[in-house]
């Protein structure tokens, strides 16, 4: 008489890796629409302050709701790799051109390399920096006039000694928001607190940072001298 073969507890061992994870999202696929994508999901579990790369082959089922609606629904398979998103970075990076050329040179400076050491915040802080110390320097502003405040000053839309006057009273208002409002969201929270970032939301930050210096410097050559 044959022996009966071992029942695979797949349920309880998929609960028990799904109760390690504390979030996870799908942030790029290949063969998209295919029977077998390919998808690239960024994993953070609960038990690591690091995140990880997931790369997998998946299979496509059509299945039917409970109003008999035919949907699609894509399973996980063997075929695939997991590491650390530190280590995907150093794969990639050497693939990737790192768009330095329309990045302002200071930013450059001060933030690509720990960007690429994956040392996000400092990276973050580092690019909104210049644009503080830049507006200190051409406005020869006082010691109490800092961060915001100072920004706020510098580009007030009725009298701020770095804002464009050729623009509509509404477009000079809007950029004081702008300028001000990215300084406070992207910088000050990196002063103050542990903000998750990554490779790419890091770099989201600097670019505004940058687009706000650039602006900066056209500034200062459209005003005469102080």
């Amino acid at each position: 008489m044959a022996k009966a073969k071992p029942k695979i507890k797949s349920k309880s061992v998929k609960s028990e890796i799904e109760a390690k994870i504390e979030s996870q999202n799908i942030i790029g696929e290949a063969n998209e629409g295919g029977y077998q994508p390919i998808r690239f999901t960024r994993i953070k579990y609960k038990a690591s302050t690091d995140t990880h790369i997931d790369i997998r082959k998946f299979q496509r089922a059509t299945t039917a709701d409970e109003d008999g609606e035919e949907e699609d629904k894509f399973y996980p398979t063997k075929l695939g790799f997991r590491f650390p998103e530190r280590e995907f970075a150093k794969v990639i990076k050497e693939y990737t051109l790192m768009p330095k050329t329309y990045v302002h040179p200071e930013i450059v400076k001060k933030s690509f390399k720990l960007l690429e050491g994956g040392h996000y915040e400092s990276a973050v802080l580092q690019a909104f920096k210049c644009i503080e110390t830049r507006i200190r320097k051409l406005t020869k502003a006082d010691a109490e006039d800092v961060g915001i405040k100072l920004i706020r000053k510098a580009f007030n839309s009725e009298n701020g000694c770095l804002t464009d006057m050729n623009l509509p009273v509404s477009e000079r208002e809007a950029f004081s928001n702008y300028i001000s409002g990215a300084f406070g969201y992207y910088k000050n929270p990196c002063s103050h607190r542990d903000v998750e970032l990554d490779f790419i939301s890091t770099f989201d930050r600097i670019v505004v940072a940058s687009d706000l210096l650039k602006i900066i410097d056209k500034s200062d050559k459209d005003k005469p001298p102080f």
